[in-house]
């Protein structure tokens, strides 16, 4: 097996730089071409979203709330029950959406209240929660995603960060989600589309929920990841080597960030998911883009990492034997260690480990 190793520094002082139903084939104005074509395709001949008399699909046209309430709950074939009566007193049982709204609201995707506001555009945040209760998506902790605009305190922070992490959502981590913006006709296709795709291989078992990791695991592309859990764990033993390694050259011994190791974590397991060895990640960017997408605060930071050695004392060993990671390992600016292990399918090990200074 090979192995690899290889790392990155940066501090803020030091020198080193690391109404008529039509289906999307006949809309005017959504080309073959079109990004959300697929998609329009899909949920306009599952009628659950149609065109306009003059044969046009209006891309960017805002989906109102009770548009959205309409689709959603045709797609998870939401029924009120006959006793339940909504507060709004700004929807009549005369409304298109009426039934639709009620069996949302019953659900609690909906707030009952006394107004509906069923004309207001949909926000990106409000959509979020609608399919991720709507679809019964589990709602975790573990906020591998982050975005700059969505506080944790946010009332829909858990619905935007699960709908982003399972990719229905595609804003890039650490970046702007804009909660408050609308949603547009073709967004909401293919939020929608996504959504469906991720439900059926969830009762097909390809997508599984696995509570120890909390996170949603893709059989079918997602590999076997190992997650830090217990101190018998590789990446925690790591520490315990690295540490024993400083305080012999007379150093002080890292402490131990819990939620940094989140991140080394994350690191390593998406490198045994996409296949890739490099400090730039197809999926975070850059490590400082990797930090602030887990709203890390730092004033210095490292990373090294490596691939190929099979327990914790290899990987020490070849870090401690390369100069620029050896660097990192002994630099007393550093004050906080992260450790991450992973393994994909075929057995090829990953191992990160993140040093700060707060």
């Amino acid at each position: 097996m090979k192995k690899h190793i290889t790392t990155i520094l940066l501090s803020t002082t030091l020198l080193f730089t690391a109404y008529t139903s039509a289906q999307a084939a006949t809309f005017t104005d959504v080309p073959a071409s079109h990004w959300a074509h697929e998609a329009i395709n899909d949920i306009s001949n599952r009628g659950l979203i149609n065109g306009y008399p003059d044969g046009t699909y209006r891309l960017n046209e805002p989906v109102t709330r009770a548009q959205a309430a309409k689709i959603v709950a045709l797609a998870i074939n939401a029924k009120p029950s006959a006793a339940f009566k909504p507060r709004f007193q700004d929807v009549s049982l005369a409304h298109g959406s009426y039934d639709h709204i009620r069996a949302l609201t019953e659900l609690g995707i909906f707030t009952n209240e006394d107004k509906f506001q069923p004309n207001k555009p949909l926000t990106r945040a409000e959509m979020s929660k609608m399919f991720a209760l709507g679809y019964k998506i589990i709602i975790d902790d573990n906020d591998q995603i982050q975005f700059n605009d969505v506080a944790k305190q946010n009332h829909y922070h858990g619905y935007i960060t699960a709908l982003a992490e399972l990719g229905i959502t595609t804003t890039p981590a650490g970046g702007a989600f804009k909660p408050n913006d609308n949603v547009s006709r073709a967004h909401m296709a293919a939020f929608l589309h996504r959504t469906m795709e991720f439900d059926n291989a969830r009762a097909k078992g390809t997508i599984t929920y696995d509570k120890e990791a909390r996170m949603y695991i893709d059989k079918a592309t997602v590999k076997n990841v190992t997650n830090v859990s217990n101190t018998d764990d590789k990446a925690l033993k790591t520490i315990t080597l690295v540490n024993e390694q400083r305080t012999q050259l007379g150093g002080t011994a890292f402490t131990h960030d819990k939620e940094l190791s989140k991140v080394a974590q994350a690191k390593a397991q998406d490198m045994a998911k996409n296949d890739y060895f490099a400090h730039i990640s197809p999926t975070y960017g850059s490590t400082s883009q990797l930090l602030d997408a887990f709203n890390y605060k730092w004033t210095a930071y490292g990373e090294n990492i490596a691939t190929g050695q099979l327990t914790p004392e290899a990987v020490v060993k070849d870090w401690m034997d390369s100069p620029t990671h050896r660097a990192n390992i002994v630099n007393n600016k550093f004050t906080h260690i992260g450790t991450g292990y992973a393994t994909d399918a075929s057995g090829t090990t990953y191992w990160v480990h993140e040093f700060s200074r707060k």
